[in-house]
């Protein structure tokens, strides 16, 4: 399951400022960390007491008896936590469920889902029945794929009532859809186009691939995952006890990014195509990956929904991400990374299922650290280049000069064919050698200029996500994952790429990270 809630302290706990960043698990995961500071049950106010009527048993000189009017219930003063994720927190009730649902209903005002696969949504769903109490809808935020899959297959009437304000529903559940890549006529500076989504944060989105289907004319054919080169699976496979191997008939995919080629039709429902073509066919399966922005601070996180590495991906997109988050690195803005790694490595790449092993984690990372190089070169290169202008106004400059450096800026990273310049950004430039840049000399001659710190992850902090339980003795799966993640690291820094820097940590429920 996963399930993340975030929030811009400068908010001081506001109704409302509470974003749960997918919801696999919710209120009862919210329950149970309550429960480390609070009783799951507590007594209910006592009721002030009362004259009682007499019984005609008393004593005729008595007075006649009186009634007050009902006073209404005196509530426990509130509870503020000093320590957990919801220090600070007031609390007005004693218990931790109780409160669980006070948290819910007055400071969760949105969820933001990456994709509507249940392990993502199954808290959400459940817990709709919860939001009766509320004074306003609560928002549910996502690209539109993921929004009219949730409708046609959650919020139907046959899975789960229809509690949307849509197509007759009851009104508990308000849907916001995003702009892939965010709204550019919204925002100022680098601020521009997030959408504000909830009290102090703002969102843009982008799509990642989750491994693949393959689909033929019979849906029940279908195998879900990166296969490599495997061209046709073993459906026997699926008959076994292995739930890893369970077919999944349907896709939420991306129609346009189909094999050149390939001739689909639909059958009448939305997010599922098929060929007519007998040889099996590939569709990608959509997650979302999220840069969430605290308004206050312009401090950046980056949270991903499940995603499979571009080294093996038919659609690799996991470049671009990068090559949006390197800016933003470089400047300081960017410093937590919240990516799955569902296996540790000894999953092999045909039975990944669209997710990530430490193998995979480390060479996309290891990707973004050169992305990153390159942009604090490009700036560098940028800043010696103004100085030098302002200090000679220009007349030391000469044609070769020039010439030189248009060469060097066509050294841009193009590690897939989708991946395009950010707009507005410095050009990613790769340095000739990896430990140093090369800087034209306008005195006539070249030196060279080092490449900013060895470890250009620096500060940022990785939190592992979205880790699968072997359910099996000896230590969780967890501590394999991060024990491999640091030994490919390492490899790294032997074989000359050097440091990332970067801090590797596999999340837990109940923890909580500051940025």
């Amino acid at each position: 399951m996963t399930g993340l809630l975030v929030r811009s302290t400068a908010t001081d706990w506001a109704r409302g400022s509470l974003l749960a960043v997918d919801a696999g698990s919710h209120l009862a995961a919210i329950t149970r960390i309550l429960e480390k500071n609070l009783p799951n049950e507590a007594p209910a106010p006592e009721l002030p007491p009362q004259d009682m009527e007499t019984d005609g048993t008393s004593s005729p000189t008595s007075s006649p008896p009186t009634r007050n009017p009902i006073q209404p219930k005196t509530l426990p003063e509130p509870i503020i936590l000093d320590n957990g994720p919801f220090a600070g927190l007031s609390l007005p009730h004693a218990s931790a469920r109780a409160n669980a649902a006070h948290v819910v209903r007055a400071h969760v005002s949105t969820y933001l889902i990456t994709h509507p696969h249940l392990d993502h949504l199954a808290g959400f769903a459940i817990n709709t029945a919860a939001f009766h109490a509320t004074s306003r809808p609560k928002r549910l935020a996502a690209l539109p794929f993921t929004v009219e899959a949730i409708k046609r297959h959650i919020f139907n009437d046959v899975i789960w009532p229809n509690l949307t304000d849509e197509d007759g529903g009851v009104g508990f559940v308000s849907f916001q859809r995003l702009r892939e890549g965010g709204d550019i006529m919204v925002g100022t500076g680098e601020g521009r186009g997030y959408i504000e989504v909830c009290d102090g944060l703002g969102v843009k989105g982008f799509k990642v691939s989750h491994g693949n289907c393959m689909k033929e004319p019979q849906p029940t054919r279908s195998q879900r995952g990166s296969l490599g080169s495997i061209s046709e699976p073993d459906y026997s496979a699926f008959k076994g006890p292995d739930h890893r191997n369970l077919s999944i008939p349907y896709v939420f995919g991306t129609p346009g990014e189909q094999t050149p080629g390939q001739s689909y039709y639909s059958p009448g429902v939305q997010g599922r195509s098929f060929t007519s073509d007998p040889t099996p066919q590939h569709s990608v399966v959509d997650s979302t990956a999220y840069f969430i922005r605290d308004y206050d601070t312009s401090k950046e996180v980056l949270i991903f929904g499940d995603v499979e590495p571009d080294s093996i991906s038919r659609v690799p997109r996991l470049a671009n991400i990068w090559a949006e988050a390197a800016p933003k690195i470089a400047e300081g803005i960017l410093s937590g990374i919240f990516i799955e790694c569902s296996y540790d490595d000894s999953q092999p790449d045909a039975v990944l299922f669209g997710h990530l092993a430490p193998r995979h984690v480390v060479a996309e990372m290891k990707t973004l650290a050169q992305m990153v190089k390159d942009e604090k070169a490009a700036r560098a290169l940028d800043r010696a280049q103004r100085k030098r202008k302002r200090s000679s106004n220009g007349l030391n400059i000469t044609m070769d000069d020039i010439t030189d450096n248009k060469k060097r800026n066509k050294s841009v990273i193009t590690r897939s064919s989708s991946m395009q310049p950010r707009r507005g950004s410095l050009p990613l430039m790769v340095p000739e050698e990896e430990s140093q840049a090369t800087t034209p000399d306008y005195a006539g001659t070249e030196r060279n200029t080092p490449v900013p710190p060895d470890a250009p992850l620096q500060g940022v902090k990785v939190v592992i996500i979205h880790v699968k339980d072997t359910m099996e003795d000896g230590p969780h799966v967890g501590e394999r994952i991060l024990m491999q993640l640091n030994e490919h690291a390492d490899a790294l820094e032997i074989e000359g790429f050097g440091k990332l820097g970067c801090e590797f940590v596999i999340s837990k429920s109940g923890e909580d990270y500051f940025f």
